[in-house]
């Protein structure tokens, strides 16, 4: 038993028997009794009452002393007080640094709730969204009301980010991601990409202008070496093997800035839509004729598609779908120069084309396929000017691709082969 229950106890038991003596005493024993009784009521309910009032302060101060269970009760709320208030502290003080940390990011954070009201926000998406106190509350589609996001916010589970541009003019551009938390409540991140699109887009101009500025001392130099090579006595052999020498360079020179535009054309260009559907049996044959030219007999050259391919179409540009076959089927050749097999199978996969470009040649390194695609990237660290291209042929088939909503797959070993695969819609009928 309890000390204050035990005090309790006896307190009852001393008023009872002193009331009980006494009225015996004087001849009234149960009148006294109930007497006791109701005045050690009365003083209970005093005691409770002065303990009620303590509480209704907020439990400051110590609560009142008067022995027994409701001073243990008292102390009791009093010590759970203080373990609350200690609680309260550590919480306060997590909940500050939360917030100092949420302040110091350059991310935004916007906490919305299950009904897509904005709730909380930090310094930086007050920024970014230009957000006032009074639009606690709000909808963030009132906020952010481009379709891209609206679409976005509305999805379940969320999935990837969608990227905005925000500002009168759009000078501000932001990626914006969403995960849900808690009870259905979402957390909006917003990051801040301007500079990297700025510098991606100067880096492109960047490419383009001096890829195009590179033609005319090219094509300059190669007319002058065009014309040495007409006038020089032919008896001077180490002279015209230095001529031909440069003219491969500026070859070369003249594919990568051909190239180097292609790419910044592609990047700098979104997704392209195309009125006229190409057939793709058209282009495939007068690519596996010219891949024939190519290899002058050292490939077998195979085509392998069904009947009614001659009906198929996509709705994309000719010269985009002959560079992006084209790139991997010359590929295929340029990189076995001692020969191999290369089946071009074509077939429908639902409404999409896939388009499996298969050798069994020298093959790529394991460690070299996931890098394949990326620009200048050569699985040939050698660089042989016979093999080797630019870099880029791969990463304008990768861009190309994309662009018309497809995808490109690369498997390969070493010494077994490689098979390139793309993926495209096929029209529609």
């Amino acid at each position: 038993m309890r000390p204050g229950l035990q005090t309790e106890f006896w307190r009852i038991a001393y008023v009872g028997l002193f009331s009980l003596l006494f009225g015996l005493s004087v001849g009234y024993p149960a009148e006294l009794l109930l007497l006791g009784g109701a005045l050690y009521m009365a003083w209970t309910f005093n005691t409770i009452e002065r303990l009620f009032r303590w509480i209704d302060r907020g439990m400051r101060g110590s609560p009142p002393d008067q022995g027994g269970v409701w001073s243990e009760i008292g102390n009791t709320l009093n010590r759970q007080k203080r373990r609350d208030k200690a609680r309260t502290g550590k919480l306060r003080s997590t909940i500050a640094r939360i917030s100092s940390l949420t302040e110091a990011l350059d991310e935004g954070i916007v906490v919305v709730r299950d009904d897509l009201t904005v709730d909380l926000w930090n310094s930086a998406a007050k920024q970014y969204l230009q957000l006032r106190s009074s639009d606690r509350g709000a909808p963030i589609t009132n906020l952010l009301r481009q379709p891209e996001f609206v679409s976005y916010i509305a999805q379940r589970p969320f999935a990837g980010e969608v990227e905005l541009q925000l500002g009168v003019r759009g000078e501000r551009t932001v990626k914006i991601s969403a995960s849900e938390f808690g009870r259905g409540e979402i957390v909006v991140v917003i990051h801040d990409v301007t500079a990297l699109r700025q510098l991606e887009r100067l880096r492109t101009e960047f490419v383009g202008n001096v890829s195009h500025e590179l033609r005319t001392p090219l094509t300059v130099i190669k007319g002058y070496v065009e014309t040495l090579g007409d006038v020089i006595d032919p008896q001077q052999a180490a002279t015209h093997r230095a001529l031909g020498q440069i003219g491969e360079q500026v070859k070369r020179m003249q594919a990568l800035a051909d190239d180097l535009i292609v790419m910044s054309k592609l990047e700098s260009a979104g997704a392209v839509e195309c009125s006229e559907p190409v057939a793709v049996m058209a282009v495939v044959e007068q690519l596996l004729a010219d891949a024939n030219k190519l290899s002058d007999g050292r490939h077998t050259i195979e085509l392998n598609a069904p009947d009614n391919a001659a009906n198929w179409q996509l709705l994309v540009r000719q010269e985009d779908l002959a560079s992006a076959l084209g790139n991997i089927l010359f590929n295929a050749v340029s990189h076995n120069p001692g020969g191999c097999t290369i089946t071009m199978q074509l077939r429908q996969m639902g409404g999409q084309l896939e388009v499996a470009i298969k050798d069994n040649g020298v093959g790529i390194a394991s460690e070299a396929v996931p890098r394949i695609t990326e620009r200048f990237y050569r699985a040939d660290s050698s660089r042989n000017s016979e093999t080797g291209g630019s870099g880029l042929g791969l990463a304008i088939v990768k861009h190309i691709v994309q662009r018309y909503g497809g995808d490109l797959s690369v498997e390969s070993r070493l010494g077994a082969g490689s098979t390139f695969t793309c993926t495209l819609p096929l029209a529609d009928g």
